[in-house]
């Protein structure tokens, strides 16, 4: 059962940078968590929106042990499940101890992630790229005879999204779904996962796209952050009310946070990574083949286990089994400090593989969020490479405070390699901190996907 909710609010104000400060307050935090296990604040290169809550649990902008990523989307899980009035995840306060402690226990990861339950009524999941497509993930694991999809900031030029929804203050805006429209036909329940809720606008955008297109089913928002407002809440639930729409929202905490002032934010230009022509690291790949057949577009090959294109429960439950196989044909030390590197949104499988490795091991992924970095005490981002995402249409990505961490050797996985030439700016920067393994989630040179571009 969730313990007793705390309603006594907690204040703290953040020097962002200059005359910039941002004052929280915490009106809800069921867990008693401490705010600081939970995420720090930086500063964002977005004129929209100048700073940004940087998660200390998903792997995204920094470094994480996956016990911590993996254990946040069991929490939400159990929550969801309480709601639904079935018991509570049994490991649900030893994981919650473990976030709260900062303390990572991979049993109590593995364990946890083979309890599952079934809904009492049809589900879709949906995770919200770019942050949350693992985090959504993590808490669909946890779910029997349902479906997950995470929306993508990518055009897949050969293939019509089913829809698509604007996230207005993001740097780069539109999501859009590409998977299967009978599954949200069908759907009763739809369960949206993200990593925080802001405005809730973006909220509001999705459900009432789709429940344009897939009217009269009930909406389930999980998220770690909540800090609408009382005019934010209100908002929503009046546009829920006008549309006739059943949504309710569940967080891990809860509360208000004020801006106070703005700043002109000056940052040095950062120069793109740069390749080598000679540049010839081995490309270890055709995994993905052994169970499901990539999806080949015009600049990449995707994976369908990422949930892109819709993944069943089912086609779920071969994940664990293959990403097994697939670390027994790598040439890694266990017990080495290691680093899993994965890109941009496909971040629940390297999350997974990290677990499975030793207990050293650390999940992290490139983003396109432009963070603010300085070498400055208490300030999480010190440092950042910039550079265009591989295989992609000249997508900007960064990866930040590589140099904080001693690790001795790296797994960079990556879900498509189409074009080796384009991987040697990010390789060749990665190979100067350690010892690298170039991972593939499909095979470059094979064909007999989906659709072949």
């Amino acid at each position: 059962m969730l313990p007793h909710t705390t309603l006594s609010a907690t204040s703290r104000t953040y020097n962002l940078h200059g005359n910039l400060k941002l004052t929280i307050e915490i009106q809800n935090n069921p867990y008693n968590l401490s705010p600081e296990q939970l995420f720090e604040m930086g500063v964002r290169i977005n004129k929209k929106r100048q700073f940004l809550f940087i998660s200390r649990l998903l792997g995204k902008h920094l470094a994480v042990d996956p016990s911590l990523s993996l254990g946040t989307g069991t929490v939400l899980a159990s929550m969801l499940m309480e709601n639904e009035g079935l018991s509570s995840h049994p490991q649900l306060m030893d994981i919650i101890h473990m976030i709260d402690s900062g303390k990572p226990d991979r049993e109590l990861s593995l364990s946890s992630l083979k309890y599952k339950v079934r809904l009492p009524t049809n589900t879709v999941f949906i995770g919200f790229a770019e942050t949350a497509t693992g985090l959504g993930h993590a808490v669909f694991n946890h779910f029997e005879e349902a479906q997950y999809i995470h929306t993508t900031r990518e055009d897949i030029v050969n293939l019509t999204p089913s829809f698509v929804f604007e996230e207005e203050h993001s740097h780069a805006t539109s999501h859009r779904v590409y998977a299967s429209e009978n599954s949200l036909k069908e759907a009763e329940t739809i369960v949206l996962i993200d990593d925080e809720i802001t405005s809730g606008l973006t909220l509001s955008n999705l459900i009432i796209s789709l429940n344009k297109k897939f009217p009269k089913k009930q909406f389930k928002i999980l998220s770690i952050l909540d800090w609408r407002s009382l005019e934010n809440k209100n908002n929503f639930h009046s546009l829920m009310n006008k549309h006739g729409i059943h949504a309710e929202i569940i967080s891990i905490l809860s509360g208000q946070f004020t801006l106070h002032n703005t700043e002109i934010i000056h940052e040095d230009i950062i120069p793109y990574l740069k390749g080598r022509e000679d540049f010839d690291l081995p490309l270890e790949d055709d995994f993905s083949s052994q169970y499901t057949a990539p999806y080949f577009s015009e600049h990449a090959i995707y994976s369908n286990f990422t949930g892109r294109f819709g993944l069943t429960s089912e086609n779920h439950a071969a994940i664990n089994d293959w990403i097994h196989k697939l670390l027994d044909t790598l040439k890694l030390d266990r017990n080495k400090p290691t680093l899993v590197i994965g890109l941009g949104e496909n971040i629940y499988i390297p999350c997974r593989i990290a677990l499975a490795l030793g207990k050293h091991t650390k999940i992290q992924t490139t983003t396109r969020s432009p963070i603010f970095a300085k070498d400055k005490e208490n300030y999480p981002i010190k440092n950042k490479c910039k550079f265009i995402l591989p295989d992609s249409n000249n997508i900007e990505q960064y990866l930040y405070n590589l140099t904080e961490h001693e690790f001795e050797q790296i797994l960079m996985v990556a879900e498509s390699v189409k074009n080796k030439d384009t991987w040697s700016p990010l390789l060749n920067y990665l190979q100067s901190k350690g010892p690298v393994t170039w991972l593939s989630l499909t095979a470059p040179t094979k064909r007999g996907g989906i659709n072949d571009a």
